[in-house]
């Protein structure tokens, strides 16, 4: 039997594993397991993500791959215990409770009776302070500080020393029993059960906790569990891990050098491919065929077109599976509004779609260069990543930057026939793409720009039952777009 009979997160395997990951990222989880599982003394994996990057998704099916594998594993999400304050009582309960799941019957096996027997000794005799202090002494292996000790204790600090000489031994004792007690599990699971060591747990949503909380969890785990035959992945977005533990200990504290105390090693989340992800989303942008979206600048359909672009913007902007998922949804509630308006009014639609997914960027990331774009300015894009080519002498801030301006009017006076100076607004002319279409050096530009000039016709006001969006009928559903979360 395999080790995934009976695991509390057995559904996974059909939900969550490397083959159906829309973003492509089982050559990593190979290559992380691999990796992983070749460290058997307590070893202790940071694998840092930014916020949104997919952390989770990807220990789902890293569970799964690593019971495919036949290593028992155990998944804590760290968040859900926040409300509790003994991460001790917390990463105890989840590692008895899912290692007993393991082929049924594990439980009734001598150690882990007496592993349970020196958990219940640890937890009750000990706060999570003391046993780092313990440690420290006794042990050589401790990283807290005594204001962490201190917090657990109303009395003086002379009965907080009684407590802890009358008490020391007892903790330290627990401590290396548990260790002990865990090492020789794991080999009862690999002799009895056939599973493979180490034994994994695999830890998440760390950085979403109480910075108190957080930094408690990982000394629990530094403490009484870093022990011979197990392996823990900690995922989590470190730059916010150590920002946390800066506001406990103060901003001058070097909190990424206390962090490697806890971590034997750190790995980063690779970056996704964006557009690999958008296409394994399969949404279906026929439904707007009624509506005349553009530019398309490749000789695609126009849902590669609009993939391709989201991917651009996702780099330039810096955005994160969460915020690319937000951005498609917000997208598609402007593309619905647009089909309920050609309904009503049966007028044609044309809407520069590179403009309204700029629109709906920066309305959440760069609220200030969304607020200057009015009727009389169109500003230079600004990127929060970097900018990105196209292709040769084509770059995604001129994308950007065109692309705006031909959905922006310009204000110019002109005399009117009485030779008055008259203030008009006026959408680029036709004409001035002309040129630039004649000395396009690639076929994207030169494909981008007689969209613009085929399609800014219609903003003008001359061609009936057409609609063509301006920048004040894209704010419009941008900031009610921007009211769903």
């Amino acid at each position: 039997m395999s080790s995934l009979d009976k695991a509390k997160y057995e559904h996974w395997k059909d939900t969550h594993n490397f083959d159906n990951c829309k973003l492509n990222r089982k050559e990593y989880g190979v290559f992380l397991s691999n990796y992983l599982v070749g460290e058997t003394n307590g070893f202790v994996l940071n694998l840092n993500g930014s916020w949104g990057a997919g952390k989770t998704e990807f220990l789902k099916r890293f569970y799964t791959h690593l019971l495919e594998e036949k290593h028992p594993v155990i998944y804590i999400d760290a968040w859900e215990s926040d409300f509790s304050k003994e991460p001790l009582t917390v990463i105890t309960s989840e590692l008895l409770t899912q290692l007993e799941s393991f082929n049924n019957g594990i439980g009734s096996q001598e150690n882990t009776k007496r592993l349970k027997q020196f958990l219940s000794k640890a937890i009750k005799a000990t706060a999570v302070g003391v046993a780092g202090y313990a440690s420290k002494k006794y042990l050589d292996d401790s990283t807290v500080g005594s204001n962490a000790m201190m917090k657990y204790f109303d009395e003086s600090p002379t009965d907080f020393m009684k407590q802890l000489t009358s008490e020391y031994s007892q903790q330290i004792e627990a401590i290396q029993k548990i260790r002990e007690c865990l090492s020789q599990l794991a080999k009862v699971l690999k002799s009895n059960y056939g599973a493979e060591i180490p034994v994994v747990v695999l830890v998440d949503e760390l950085d979403r906790c109480r910075p108190t909380y957080a930094i408690e969890m990982l000394e629990v785990i530094k403490h009484f569990f870093k022990t011979e035959n197990f392996v823990f992945l900690i995922a989590t977005d470190t730059d916010q891990l150590s920002h946390s533990i800066n506001a406990v200990y103060g901003y001058n504290f070097d909190s990424k050098q206390y962090l490697k105390k806890f971590f034997d090693r750190k790995a980063s989340l690779p970056s996704p491919n964006i557009e690999q992800y958008l296409n394994a989303l399969s949404i279906n942008y026929d439904e707007y065929n009624r509506l005349n979206l553009f530019p398309k600048i490749y000789n695609n359909s126009i849902k590669d077109t609009i993939n391709k672009i989201i991917g651009l913007l996702a780099t330039g902007y810096d955005l994160h599976i969460r915020d690319i998922d937000q951005l498609v949804n917000k997208f598609q509630s402007c593309l619905r509004s647009a089909i309920n308006t050609y309904d009503r009014t049966n007028n044609k639609q044309y809407i520069n779609f590179v403009s309204l997914l700029v629109g709906l960027i920066e309305y959440e990331k760069t609220p200030e260069i969304y607020n200057q774009r009015t009727k009389n300015l169109s500003p230079p894009a600004k990127l929060l990543g970097f900018d990105v080519e196209i292709s040769e002498n084509f770059s995604l801030l001129e994308l950007i930057d065109k692309s705006m301006r031909s959905i922006t009017y310009t204000k110019r006076v002109e005399n009117n026939r009485y030779q008055q100076p008259t203030t008009v607004y006026t959408l680029p002319e036709r004409s001035i793409y002309s040129s630039e279409i004649e000395t396009a050096q690639t076929s994207e530009y030169r494909s981008f720009i007689m969209e613009i000039m085929d399609n800014i016709q219609y903003g003008y006001g001359y061609i009936n039952n057409t609609k063509y969006w301006i920048w004040d009928d894209m704010k419009k559903v941008i900031e009610l777009a921007g009211t769903i979360e």
